[in-house]
């Protein structure tokens, strides 16, 4: 639930506290709130979620507690609303797979471009990621969160895959959104034991190159033919 913001930086100390009930896209240009985010996001790198209150997260961002309180319930929920940007910077990046597969001669090389990108920005965040994680096993809120994301990604790509198959690109199969759903949360567990450093270990070039050849193949079954030239 967004807070409405009072006119003054006093006024909104003072006033009764609005909290999200859980995150929503974060407004950008909120100065109080960037500072907030960024400084959560520093502290999270620099020491476990669990051992971080919410003084220390106000006091780190030059806030006061009613004022984290404005923005958010709960520390987790100032949580989601960070993977929920990473998630939505990461959603901009598939898509334009999704949109653009139906006319690219060269799909497999798309998408692994597309996951070396989105790779690149889970590292860049990889605190945050990680926290999300940890945190949803005792965090239902969290979880929930995170499923609504990741829907994000399982509709488009239902949609895509469904396209393909009535152009007749892709054969029939599986039920398009289960198999949507399946190769989202195998994608999502890869780069996130990308992230973890799991064995055996691969090279991001690697793994975005199986990532992708993984989606092609089980989509068309073997790379697709050329798409028609546009008239």
């Amino acid at each position: 639930m967004a807070a409405r913001r009072p006119d003054s930086s006093a006024a909104h100390d003072r006033a009764e506290p609005q909290a999200r009930s859980w995150a929503r896209p974060a407004s950008r240009g909120d100065r109080r709130l960037e500072a907030l985010l960024s400084a959560a996001e520093t502290l999270i790198a620099e020491k476990p979620f669990a051992d971080i209150s919410v003084g220390e997260l106000a006091t780190r961002a030059g806030i006061s507690r009613p004022t984290f309180y404005f923005y958010f319930e709960t520390k987790h929920s100032l949580l989601a609303a960070l993977l929920e940007r990473v998630m939505h910077d990461k959603l901009e990046i598939a898509l334009r797979g999704f949109t653009t597969m139906d006319a690219d001669p060269a799909p497999q090389r798309t998408f692994a471009a597309n996951y070396a990108e989105i790779l690149a920005l889970w590292r860049e965040h990889a605190a945050v990621v990680l926290a999300a994680s940890d945190a949803m096993a005792s965090d239902a809120e969290l979880r929930a969160v995170y499923a609504e994301l990741l829907d994000l990604f399982i509709r488009p790509a239902t949609v895509w895959i469904e396209r393909e198959r009535a152009s007749g690109r892709a054969p029939a199969g599986v039920d398009a959104a289960t198999l949507a759903t399946t190769l989202v949360w195998m994608s999502e567990r890869n780069l996130y034991a990308a992230l973890l450093g799991m064995a055996p270990l691969v090279t991001d070039e690697e793994r975005v190159a199986a990532l992708a050849e993984v989606w092609i193949r089980g989509v068309f079954g073997s790379p697709p033919p050329p798409a028609p030239a546009a008239r």
